[in-house]
């Protein structure tokens, strides 16, 4: 089914199915789709299928972006994304399959203009409270829970210096708001007395003389390290180093770099080091450098003024500016314009941003946390990104290891994912024969691709239990099409949906290998770049091509 997928800061935030029916996007409260933004009209674009064409009409009167062209109607193409101030959506001829992506429209579906958007899934969580060198914890069963010392709060805390009731948590998915309820002594992030707030997982509140941590609940029995500090699961030598230098870095305000192949969950570790820090109130601004085009990262990263180039009809402010006091992560830095480094380099040396058609520069204060799958010394020697850039973002260096390095995880995370995934009220397991499958793959997709294969499994398996046969793998190598007599035959057990889209990304992988740019590879394969960042993105795949 056709369908709108909408980004914000290169993430994805929302998928849409369209259909004959009308839909209006705009900032008004009676659109379908709400866009709080003031550089989008109360009522700016409509939308509808019809003869399977996307048929587009402008609202605004000031017409809509369309694939970089600012058009009043007409028929969208397959691939081509629409701006509407700073959302960006793409539109699929062919969406990915399953309704149960795709968000249903109800009166009013409204986009939040948050820094982070939540998780998939609800992470189990628990209250772990120190008090007199003893510790106790626990699990959380409702959305919200008061603590104080009367004995009516769902936690007790008989401590001096604590009031009868003292303070409110309530669950807003993997965020938590913390109200204090008037004590006398109050409630404590740090040196900071909170009043309300919302903090994330592992968040550290003072109450009295002892502390509330907020953390991913335990299982029971389970090895030490195994339930996931930071979210980080694993028994692996490599994974307890990490979690130690977490740490330690965390309360600094050095740039940290993360590198590690493309599914080792590199902005997992740049949230903790977040949350653990000095500026876990403060926002946390993640931009994917390599899903944003070269004409927009600029304003991505450090705003525009009004009037700074066609299309800028308001002022904005860029993710520096939102970041102000917090966090930035730089997601696939390795892909950032050389022009735009220098810019890049003069924000963390001076702590100086300037928004596009700016007469000056402002102040910001705000620690940078970059990712990447490759390797920015090499490309600094090569010319392709800037030495003196590296070395600057390079203070604290984080290495995150390949899965295929510590197969004894495999088990840990696998069990992880199935009671992740798994049906409300279902125990499912994993035979013995399926282990041994797992343990004996080179996951060349990390963890990432771990959690697709036992989330498939459990779509596809044929009982309680997954078997071995119920496993498929996505990496290259496995299950290659044969050639017979210069066709492809079929692989026996995949729907024709999944072949069709395993040839599409070996096709694409060797047109990367092939060209240096993405520009050269979608011009080549004659399809949107848009569309390409889009199939890189899903498949996790670390693209070598420069912009």
């Amino acid at each position: 089914m056709a369908e709108l997928v909408f980004f914000r800061r290169g993430d994805e935030v929302l998928r849409v199915l369209l259909t004959d029916d009308r839909i209006v996007l705009g900032r008004g409260e009676r659109c379908d789709v709400v866009l709080p933004d003031p550089e989008v009209s109360r009522q700016h674009v409509a939308l509808h299928l019809e003869d399977g064409r996307c048929i587009l009409q402008d609202l605004s009167g000031k017409g809509t972006l369309v694939a970089g062209q600012r058009v009043t109607g007409g028929v969208v193409q397959d691939g081509a994304d629409l701006v509407l101030g700073q959302w960006r959506a793409i539109f699929r001829q062919s969406g990915s399959g399953a309704d149960t992506d795709a968000t249903e429209l109800g009166p009013r579906t409204e986009m939040i203009a948050a820094a982070d958007v939540p998780d998939s899934a609800k992470i189990p969580a628990q209250v772990r409270l120190r008090a007199g060198g003893a510790e106790t914890t626990h699990k959380l069963q409702t959305e919200s829970f008061t603590a104080g010392k009367d004995a009516g709060n769902d936690l007790v805390l008989n401590q001096r210096f604590v009031s009868g009731r003292h303070l409110k948590v309530t669950r807003q998915h993997n965020r938590f708001l913390v109200s204090d309820q008037r004590s006398t002594n109050g409630t404590w992030l740090g040196n900071v007395r909170l009043f309300e707030a919302e903090v994330p997982l592992f968040t550290t509140l003072r109450v009295g003389e002892g502390e509330l941590v907020i953390e991913p609940a335990s299982q029971p029995n389970a090895p030490r390290g195994a339930t996931g500090t930071y979210g980080l699961i694993g028994t692996d030598a490599s994974v307890r180093n990490l979690i130690e230098l977490i740490d330690r870095v965390a309360p600094s305000t050095a740039a940290v770099a993360i590198f590690g192949e493309s599914g080792t969950g590199k902005e997992l570790v740049a949230r903790a080091i977040h949350s653990q820090s000095n500026r876990a109130q403060a926002p946390f601004i993640p931009v994917n450098c390599a899903a944003i085009s070269k004409e927009l990262i600029e304003s991505e990263l450090f705003g525009h003024e009004k009037g700074a180039f066609t299309g800028a009809i308001n002022a904005r402010k860029g993710a520096f500016e939102e970041a102000d006091g917090g966090t930035i992560f730089l997601d696939e830095i390795g892909e950032l314009p050389v022009e735009l480094q220098a810019k890049l380099l003069r924000a963390l040396e001076s702590g100086e941003i300037k928004r596009v058609g700016a007469p000056r520069p402002i102040n910001v204060d705000v620690r940078v946390v970059a990712a990447t799958n490759r390797d920015l010394l090499a490309m600094s020697r090569e010319g392709k990104f800037r030495e003196d850039l590296y070395y600057r973002l390079c203070v604290i260096p984080l290495n995150l290891p390949p899965l295929r390095s510590r197969p004894s995880d495999i088990k840990l995370l696998a069990e992880h994912f199935l009671k992740l995934h798994a049906p409300r009220g279902q125990r499912v397991l994993l035979t013995p024969a399926a282990l041994k499958a797992l343990e004996g793959h080179a996951w060349p997709g990390n963890i990432r691709e771990l959690r697709n294969v036992i989330h498939r499994s459990l779509l596809l398996r044929k009982a309680q239990n997954i078997d071995a046969g119920d496993l498929t793998f996505d990496s290259r190598g496995d299950q290659q099409p044969a050639r017979i007599g210069g066709e492809l035959d079929c692989i026996p057990g995949m729907s024709l949906e999944a072949q069709l889209e395993r040839a599409e990304r070996m096709i694409i992988e060797g047109a990367i290998r092939r060209f240096s740019t993405r520009d050269q590879v979608a011009r080549e394969l004659s399809i949107a770049r848009s569309t390409l960042f889009k199939r890189l993105k899903e498949w996790g795949i670390g693209n070598n091509a420069d912009e």
